[in-house]
């Protein structure tokens, strides 16, 4: 990339949350983003309104940079709806179901889909560990299959024995590293990892490791809840640190803004205007970008 260029720029649909499937497609093309996080969570249940929604999406010239299914990992979380499976086995087999739909609905790409882990059940750590090295290598096979990929995404340690129990880099690079698989990789989220000692300089040496980037701040005051956000520029994250050490990688794909909030909190990103949102974490992230660090040797 040169030094004048500016990355793509995606929008995860979590971020204009109480927009629809289609609304979020016409917002986002409207305002010329590159492409989008697909969030199952979004799509129609009903068969053939899923696949209008999927045609929509690759007639309206958006790309998928990657994709959020709706079960994540082989166990689930205190936020799970009730009628998610609960065996880790069957779990696996729902999220098979969604690669299936995006190989159908978006061939051609590869794609990568976000790939959690959900909280160890009783606080069995072992067994959790043990279950997510046996349960994921066969899934990215799976994936492989039909031309796609998955991603590991490590949660911050304040989501700790809620939804994750590979809370920083290094356990998540355990992880992958145990997988073995080229199509097994990371989702990086500057979220979760910006505290990490050295993080700067430890994502520097990812080579070809990273599949996809979520980007967003954390607030200057701390987070008011887990799922408290702000946009790129208005936290306490180095920015431009992250970006130069990312980019030092070798990653050129492209950057989501993913902003998670809740309507209960006077500041709220989700009750914002979803325009302007998206438009002033563009604004935030290309100013990081132009301040990037250079200096990774």
């Amino acid at each position: 990339m040169s030094d004048d260029a500016l990355p793509l720029f995606s929008v995860n649909q979590y971020t204009t949350f109480h927009l629809t499937f289609e609304q979020d497609v016409e917002l986002y093309t409207k305002l010329g983003v590159y492409g989008l996080e697909f969030c199952e969570e979004k799509v129609s249940t009903d068969p053939g309104h899923a696949a209008e929604q999927m045609a929509m999406v690759r007639d309206s010239g958006l790309k998928v940079t990657s994709v959020q299914p709706k079960v994540l990992g082989p166990f689930g979380h205190p936020l799970s709806p009730p009628t998610e499976p609960t065996d880790p086995a069957a779990r696996m087999a729902r999220y098979r179901q969604t690669i299936d739909m995006i190989a159908s609905g978006l061939p051609g790409e590869p794609i990568p889909l976000v790939v959690g882990c959900g909280a160890a059940p009783d606080g069995d750590y072992r067994l959790a560990h043990r279950v997510a090295r046996e349960q994921f290598p066969p899934l990215a096979d799976y994936a492989a299959d039909r031309g796609l990929r998955l991603m590991f995404e490590p949660l911050s340690p304040i989501l700790m024995n809620m939804f994750t129990f590979v809370p920083t880099l290094d356990e998540a690079m355990a992880l992958i590293n145990d997988v073995d698989r080229p199509n097994f990789g990371l989702c990086l989220d500057v979220w979760h990892l910006w505290r990490e000692h050295r993080i700067a300089e430890r994502i520097a040496e990812l080579h070809g490791r990273i599949f996809s980037v979520h980007i967003c701040d954390w607030p200057k005051a701390e987070p008011r809840s887990g799922l408290d956000r702000v946009l790129p520029g208005d936290g306490a994250i180095d920015l431009p640190a992250l970006l130069g050490a990312i980019e030092h990688t070798g990653y050129d794909d492209a950057y989501c803004l993913e902003i998670y909030s809740e309507d209960k909190l006077d500041d709220s990103l989700w009750r914002a205007d979803p325009a302007d949102v998206i438009e002033r974490g563009r604004d935030g992230f290309y100013r990081a970008w132009r301040s990037r660090r250079r200096d990774f040797g």
